[in-house]
């Protein structure tokens, strides 16, 4: 995995800042920090696409990566900038951090939890390292919206074809995608209680694939809707915020 996204670390600074699903995670998950302060942990930072914003709205920052290649990237992009000396940078995984209990006023964990077999070790770190009373925001995508359902069944479909006609189906990176209410309760089982939750990234299958413009124009239109209750049936991506028992 380390290897993986060190090779992508250069794609993902030209490209992740430009991309509307990106763009949607990030408005929401900013909101839903909202006027939490103090030190928080940044899991993925990925080239520090996050960092800026984060201390402008007053956090002391730490991001961290699995990737080294990230990381480097990280710390030059933050050289030189105003408030540099409030931010850092380290290898670390969020499955065993090298940070001691209680450490963070906030988590922020965004493309990160989709490339876990489970949870449960990840979630209970990030419990750990909170203070009691501190927020937690998550994101993942969402295994039940309409866009990962019907793409997944064509999918299966086009694999079954493949096996019947003999030919190998092609490598595909697994991703653990998430069932909101189901995900909800391995928060709690962490003691991380949910406060409020988000959906986002409203794409149609095959929309998406076949006319990106016109699915980012739809998606444009559809993030007012991104708190209503029935969100997690359309956005396919899963936006949480958790608070650690006091």
């Amino acid at each position: 995995m380390e290897a993986l996204f060190d090779s992508l670390a250069l794609e993902y600074l030209r490209e992740r800042e430009r991309q509307v699903s990106f763009l949607s995670q990030k408005r929401i998950a900013i909101d839903l920090l909202g006027s939490a302060k103090g030190r928080l942990l940044e899991v993925g930072c990925g080239p520090a696409v996050m960092t800026p914003e984060l201390l402008a709205m007053g956090f002391e920052a730490h991001g961290i990566d699995v990737s080294g290649e990230m990381i480097r990237r990280a710390r030059q992009r933050m050289a030189g900038h105003p408030l540099e000396k409030r931010c850092r940078f380290s290898v670390d995984d969020v499955e065993r951090l090298q940070v001691a209990q209680a450490s963070y006023d906030a988590v922020l964990c965004m493309g990160v939890l989709e490339y876990l077999p489970r949870y449960s070790r990840a979630l209970a770190q990030i419990s750990r390292v909170l203070r009691p009373g501190g927020i937690a925001v998550l994101a993942l995508p969402n295994r039940a919206s309409a866009y990962h359902v019907t793409r997944g069944a064509y999918v299966s479909l086009r694999a079954f074809e493949r096996r019947l006609r003999g030919r190998r189906n092609p490598y595909r990176l697994a991703h653990n995608r998430c069932v909101p209410w189901r995900f909800d309760r391995e928060l709690a089982a962490k003691g991380l209680c949910k406060l409020q939750s988000h959906a986002c990234n409203f794409m149609l299958f095959p929309l998406q694939e076949l006319a990106p413009r016109v699915a980012d124009a739809l998606n444009r239109a559809l993030l007012p809707i991104s708190g209503a209750w029935f969100a997690p049936l359309l956005g396919a991506q899963y936006i949480v915020k958790a608070q650690k028992a006091a």
